[in-house]
């Protein structure tokens, strides 16, 4: 049987991946940082698929030494889904120092992946990191550790911070499957955006249009294709046919988004602030 885990797997995006994986017979470990939330989500899941195991581990991907400590506890996995996110929060840091969206976004799921690595190897597994459309937003000027920490409340704008770390998952997904190749490895690195869709993520923000946005179902049919399409290779980025809707389609990103230089910057200010060497 399958290994998958899901990361942000308590609602939205996550939930409706979990359980339509473990429909077709994955073992599946949910993460979440709302334990309440995450144990209904799960036992939702039990239910409908009663005969596949479905784990829930309560995890915040933003603290490094809780996904240090949970790695540990894997002893094999073929499909690493990094979902969870943040959206426009009011500015804050991690434990480590890094402003939230960064750190959950992007920097704890570089961790994930870099400690699982080793087991999605053996496997020859596959990786999706979630991006958005509003990748096309994001403007990461260096990659620097300055720039990437965040750590500057006084230039912190959500709006932007979230379009730079959805564009730091595309990066980082590109990266992985360059690297991943030149290490001779089978791993496959997939990225995902599921359009507009109503998800946990908009809780806070409710907008009068959210009633023209897929739901969180149809939006994750991105990351369902991603994690599942035997014929995709590594190095695709799935999302919708009209960018904001429709069915999955391989799409190119922004031309940005495309920067091997910034994408290997963004490699090792990762690596600097897990204190991971990773593919190196």
């Amino acid at each position: 049987m399958k290994h998958a885990v899901v990361t942000g797997a308590s609602s939205g995006l996550g939930f409706e991946s979990a359980k339509a994986l473990a429909a077709l017979g994955y073992k599946v470990t949910m993460l979440a940082r709302r334990e309440e939330r995450l144990v209904k989500a799960a036992d939702r899941v039990r239910m409908a698929n009663p005969d596949v195991e479905i784990q829930e581990v309560v995890l915040d991907v933003s603290n490094l030494d809780s996904v240090r400590e949970f790695a540990k506890s894997i002893d094999s996995v073929d499909l690493l889904m990094n979902n969870a996110g943040l959206m426009g929060p009011d500015f804050k840091l991690s434990i480590e120092g890094i402003e939230s969206q960064m750190a959950t976004n992007h920097i704890g799921h570089f961790l994930l992946t870099a400690l699982l690595w080793q087991k999605l190897d053996s496997a020859n597994g596959r990786v999706v990191s979630l991006s958005s459309v509003v990748h096309r937003r994001g403007n990461i000027k260096t990659a620097s550790i300055d720039e990437i920490r965040g750590a500057d409340e006084s230039g912190y704008n959500r709006w932007q911070r979230y379009a730079d770390t959805k564009l730091a998952c595309l990066y980082f997904a590109r990266e992985l499957d360059v690297r991943a190749r030149l290490a001779g490895s089978k791993v496959q690195s997939i990225a995902a955006h599921p359009g507009w869709a109503v998800t946990g993520l908009q809780e806070n923000f409710p907008h009068t249009f959210d009633r023209f946005a897929q739901s969180a179902k149809t939006g994750a049919r991105s990351q369902i294709r991603a994690a599942t399409d035997a014929s995709l290779r590594g190095g695709e980025f799935v999302g919708p046919r009209w960018e904001l809707w429709g069915d999955p389609k391989l799409l190119r990103g922004s031309t940005r988004s495309r920067n091997l230089e910034i994408s290997a910057a963004l490699w090792q200010t990762s690596e600097e602030l897990t204190g991971v060497k990773f593919l190196a």
